[in-house]
């Protein structure tokens, strides 16, 4: 099985030298590549004003100085010319990629890459993983959930979403399918150090969540498994929406 690995946090990330590990417990064939430095939050944006470095660091591992998407695109055209991957893995994130927001996700950004072209796809995130100590639940158990993800036969044009706890390894439950939450309320938005300069803040979010939704079983001390599509069309409302011919 050939293996294309990627992130959004860069290629000395922690997480992603993790999910190498749960990786080559199946395949010797993997590749990584992975953004020179931090790309969070850049969903699925594309480098297009600027040219992108490519640099092959060793014999598998190369890194780009675009974002997740980025990677993923030089990796199909550049490596991977002949005969694309099998399977494209993203993370592990240094935190959750639930609810609202994926949409930001460099992390689900990636994985939608391959998956647009037909590539199945996994999106890894671990809840609250700033340092290598935060991926308790990921070390753990992260074998079991990586196969388990595995043995998901994901159709066509579809992202697995899979996301750890953040709670002691004693306490975490098992693996639940789950709907996104609502997690969105507002931005804070930070005053920066000179006149018209501003950063974006904190997100503010909803304490509460919804019941059986990936935040509320995260909460719960479950893993969860979440599938998205590639294609966000509102089809229940196709047929509401009425059309209007200008010549008849």
């Amino acid at each position: 099985m050939k293996i294309l690995i990627t992130n959004d946090d860069g290629i000395d990330a922690y997480g992603i030298s993790l999910l190498t590990q749960f990786a080559s417990t199946i395949s010797d064939d993997i590749t990584i590549v992975a953004p020179m430095d931090n790309r969070s939050g850049t969903s699925q944006a594309i480098t297009l004003q600027n040219e992108l470095h490519f640099v092959q660091i060793s014999s598998n591992r190369y890194a780009c100085s675009g974002n997740p998407a980025d990677c993923v695109m030089l990796a199909l055209n550049r490596l991977f010319q002949d005969k694309p991957p099998d399977l494209v893995l993203s993370g592990i994130n240094h935190g959750m990629n639930a609810s609202d927001d994926i949409g930001y996700s460099g992390t689900v950004g990636a994985a939608r890459e391959a998956a647009i072209i037909g590539i199945p796809a996994i999106a890894f995130s671990q809840r609250h993983g700033k340092t290598q100590n935060d991926f308790a639940v990921a070390r753990h158990f992260g074998k079991r959930v990586f196969d388990h993800a595995l043995s998901i036969k994901l159709p066509s044009r579809h992202v697995l979403n899979v996301n750890f706890p953040s709670t002691d390894i004693s306490d975490v439950k098992g693996i639940k399918t789950a709907a996104l939450d609502r997690h969105k309320v507002s931005d804070e938005i930070i005053a920066g150090s000179q006149p018209n300069h501003f950063k974006i803040g904190p997100l503010n979010h909803r304490v509460e969540t919804n019941p059986e939704s990936d935040r509320f079983y995260l909460q719960s001390g479950y893993v969860t498994f979440t599938p998205l599509l590639v294609d966000t069309t509102a089809a229940d409302l196709l047929e509401e929406i009425p059309e209007i011919l200008f010549y008849e």
